[in-house]
């Protein structure tokens, strides 16, 4: 797939849900950039390419007139040194043409490239982020997970003691109850 100036400026990008993200000011402009170099280098490559196709049709045209026993009728008297040097020059302008094509997109593979391995790079130290963040959470959850679990032991070493000792409190006042009843009992008699 090839990527267009369009395609930079119709991405769409998820929020994060790791950590607040990039400055979508500085992104947008950075956008704007690479959009107006796309463009730029388009243009650029098209025009090579309709000097390329003017080039190759004026050879063509030579070359028909040069192999033709029809004379070519020009403004000015044209001489087969003229020719020759003409189609010299324009078989010189259509290789620099195809060597400045070449380069071009040999540049536009090279900056893609380049922007897939940045990209895979900046993923790849998100994920650690976000793993390394993960990691600092777990931890912190399992912190507070053990002291929840001693707080749940003394909780219930608290309530062991409670009852322990309130069922000797009851025990203890169901003894003296108990000792002072016949007494009680022998009083009401009399």
């Amino acid at each position: 797939m090839t990527l267009t100036a369009e395609d930079v400026v119709n991405k769409q990008f998820q929020s994060t849900k790791f950590r607040e993200g990039y400055d979508q000011d500085e992104v947008e402009e950075f956008l704007d950039l690479i959009v107006a170099q796309m463009r730029e280098d388009r243009a650029g490559l098209e025009e090579a390419r309709q000097r390329l196709v003017a080039a190759e049709a004026r050879i063509q045209e030579l070359q028909r007139a040069a192999s033709s026993d029809a004379p070519v009728v020009t403004a000015a008297p044209v001489s087969a040194l003229s020719v020759e040097a003409e189609a010299a020059t324009s078989s010189q302008f259509l290789q620099l043409a195809r060597k400045l094509h070449d380069q071009h997109v040999q540049e536009g593979l090279d900056e893609r490239e380049r922007l897939v391995n940045d990209a895979k790079t900046e993923a790849e130290r998100i994920v650690q982020e976000a793993e390394a963040q993960q990691r600092i959470r777990i931890n912190e959850l399992d912190q507070e997970r053990i002291l929840i679990e001693r707080r749940i032991e003394e909780l219930k070493g608290f309530e062991r003691d409670y009852r322990t000792h309130l069922k000797q409190f009851l025990e203890t006042q169901l003894n003296e109850l108990v000792r002072s009843e016949p007494a009680d009992a022998g009083d009401s008699a009399e």
